[in-house]
């Protein structure tokens, strides 16, 4: 579904993008202006200090949603064609790209729209300041990256190094494929020290298990297997990360998305 139909939009005089603007795929062939890309709030404040100099910091360091604001010409032949132009705006739940290399942002769904009437076009013809929420306040890359390791024999503090090419700590995804079973796997991050463990008896070659770091789900096959998981849902901070590996012989397969703060 496209948030905004293709012949809706004429160019915008002030505005001269180089680049497209795509919406869940859709390359949309008109002028816009984009704002506050790159608005970042950290939940963090400073709090005075009772008996010293300085201050403590409070808050616990995440990034807040955001608002990002588009800008169209809307035109109808009449008001009615107008506002039937205006209403189609109202979509939820999609990706927006600006420009087909830089990758998307998560649009959870419009927050507000400011109209100013073009003169002598009152009710037909007007310049639309459309705001955007995130809720999601990263930009991501179009394609997930992935590193398969398996190890033949069973493995104890084996390397697996991947590479975070954004500028934030990012989400994995663990998929553990036993080769006969996988009865009990630890996997420490090196850099944060955190480590996550994954004792099901049931994990049994053909079945296989999914951690999602993101979801806070744990699954085998079709099967709530949280029970089995203990530790801490493992992430990948920018740059090289190094994860230790025991366990039973299997292959271990880690994908994540790069994202970026703008």
């Amino acid at each position: 579904m496209t948030i905004i139909r293709r012949e809706y939009f004429p160019v915008r005089k002030q505005v001269k993008p180089t680049e497209q603007l795509i919406i869940n795929g859709t390359a949309l062939p008109y002028a816009y202006s984009f704002d506050g890309a790159a608005d970042i709030t950290v939940r963090a404040k400073s709090e005075k200090r009772g008996y010293s100099h300085g201050s403590t910091i409070s808050g616990d360091g995440f990034i807040d949603g955001k608002k990002i604001t588009l800008g169209f010409v809307i035109e109808g032949s009449t008001p009615a064609e107008h506002d039937a132009k205006l209403n189609d705006l109202y979509q939820r739940d999609y990706q927006l790209q600006s420009g087909s290399g830089r990758g998307y942002y998560n649009i959870a769904c419009m927050a507000s729209t400011k109209e100013k009437w073009v003169d002598s076009f009152k009710g037909t013809k007007g310049e639309v300041d459309i705001t955007l929420l995130l809720s999601d306040p990263f930009r991501y890359d179009s394609t997930e990256s992935e590193l398969v390791t398996e190890f033949a024999t069973a493995a104890k503090d084996a390397q697996i190094v991947i590479s975070n090419g954004g500028s934030v700590e990012t989400p994995l995804t663990i998929e553990l494929i036993p080769l006969t079973t996988m009865n009990d796997v630890t996997i420490t991050h090196v850099e944060s020290g955190y480590s996550m463990r994954v004792a099901d008896t049931l994990l049994t070659k053909p079945a296989t298990l999914i951690v999602d770091t993101k979801a806070g789900t744990v699954r085998r096959g079709t099967y709530n297997a949280i029970n089995a998981f203990s530790g801490q849902f493992l992430t990948a901070r920018p740059g090289e990360n190094t994860y230790l590996f025991n366990g039973a012989a299997g292959t271990v397969k880690i994908r994540w998305r790069n994202r970026w703060l703008a």
